[in-house]
């Protein structure tokens, strides 16, 4: 049958079809063999490319670090969340200054913010005010795309390379949605970040807050927990390293730890596995305008070996100095009295005097008499800021 049936009248293929099936032929079979018109979304999808292995995974090519790696995927959804202050919305904008400078068109959507405060950031970037005119469409939205569907329209007539969202929760009322509903949270998917990386081919980014109370706080943005399931690129949780926050005439860093990477591109070039929310660090972002002009670095995670780039072993630095202070105070303790007496989870003592032993910082040794086992001593003093420990990690994990 032909693929003009499916745009035809009711009633005009029904008539066909009585034609048809007046003929003798088989119009059940007919039927069966129609297939949907090509380009349709109900089309079959042709596998031969990922059976023969042509078919790759899309490459993160945005926001380079300084190893070459990338963490945002062209023509994907992502989300940057994180507490106020914490840098996310600077993030975006070095994202943006990256492209900008490399002549590449960047959209922005600003729901709460203004055009004042976005240029000047990004000329503080070293962004060239000529190229902030030539190549960043910057829209203020008022209204639903519908209410404004030529505007719309025009918006995603042209190919970017990065869009920005910022401000999802003025973006949710402003359609009369409600962020904690699924529902709403498919629909606003769909009418806007999904309509903008499938029509521009940008990597589109959300910028979102973290909830405020409960188990999900620094894992999960305000609202459903759909907003993550819905993205089919990265969801990057961003969190202050520094006391003072990102910003003009300050020095600061941004950590970004991907939540969740649909891809699985960018996962593994992560840092560890941080088990209370299931992230890995992918990434710092440096920004420092405490001297003459403002400098930024993306930098890879600090866990990563910078020669081999594999991800070092975790070191629990809190406990480790702890264990160390104590076999101080009392050499020869055995696995018991220390777990005993040391602040801490028991299993996560255990397992970081068994880290210390295989690493060498500390010496056990077979004890003689009835009852066996190991006594502990220090062969090698450990401080939170010796050498090889984190600033960053978890005393008790």
């Amino acid at each position: 049958m032909s693929d003009a049936l499916w745009e035809m009248d009711p009633e005009v293929t029904a008539l066909l079809v009585r034609s048809i099936a007046a003929t003798g032929a088989d119009v059940t079979a007919l039927a069966a063999n129609a297939v949907a018109p090509a380009g349709s979304p109900w089309a079959p999808v042709d596998m031969n490319a990922v059976l023969s292995g042509a078919a790759k995974p899309p490459a993160a090519t945005l926001l380079q670090r300084t190893d070459g790696n990338g963490l945002l995927y062209p023509r994907h959804i992502h989300m940057f969340y994180g507490e106020s202050e914490s840098g996310k919305s600077w993030v975006a904008l070095v994202a943006a200054a990256e492209e900008l400078k490399a002549g590449r068109a960047v959209l922005f959507l600003d729901f709460e913010s203004d055009a004042l405060t976005i240029g000047g950031r990004l000329m503080a970037l070293g962004v060239p005010a000529e190229a902030i005119a030539a190549h960043l469409t910057y829209v203020r939205p008022d209204g639903s795309p519908e209410a404004h569907s030529e505007a719309y329209k025009a918006l995603l007539s042209r190919p970017y390379r990065l869009a920005v969202l910022d401000g999802m929760t003025d973006a949710y009322m402003m359609l009369g949605l409600d962020p904690n509903s699924n529902t709403d949270v498919a629909q606003f998917i769909r009418t806007l970040p999904r309509r903008i990386a499938d029509s521009t081919g940008a990597a589109v980014v959300m910028i979102d807050h973290v909830v405020k109370s409960g188990d999900g706080r620094g894992r999960f943005p305000i609202g459903s927990q759909h907003k993550l399931s819905a993205l089919d690129g990265a969801a990057y949780v961003v969190e202050p390293a520094t006391a003072a926050p990102i910003g003009l005439g300050k020095r600061g860093i941004a950590v970004l730890r991907v939540a969740k990477d649909r891809p699985a591109q960018v996962r593994k070039h992560a840092g560890a596995y941080r088990g209370s929310d299931r992230t890995q660090e992918a990434g710092r972002v440096v920004l420092d305008s405490t001297g003459e002009g403002t400098t930024y670095e993306v930098l890879p995670p600090e866990s990563l070996d910078a020669e081999t780039g594999e991800v070092k072993a975790f070191r629990p630095s809190v406990l480790m100095g702890r264990i160390s202070d104590y076999l101080n105070d009392y050499p020869g303790a055995s696995a018991t009295q220390i777990a005993a007496s040391v602040k801490g989870a028991e299993k996560k003592i255990r397992e970081t005097l068994t880290q210390m032993v295989q690493e060498g910082t500390v010496r056990a040794e077979a004890r003689s008499g009835r009852g066996g086992g190991h006594i502990h001593f220090n062969a090698e003093p450990v401080t939170v800021d010796g050498p090889g420990i984190f600033a960053h990690d978890s005393g008790e994990g």
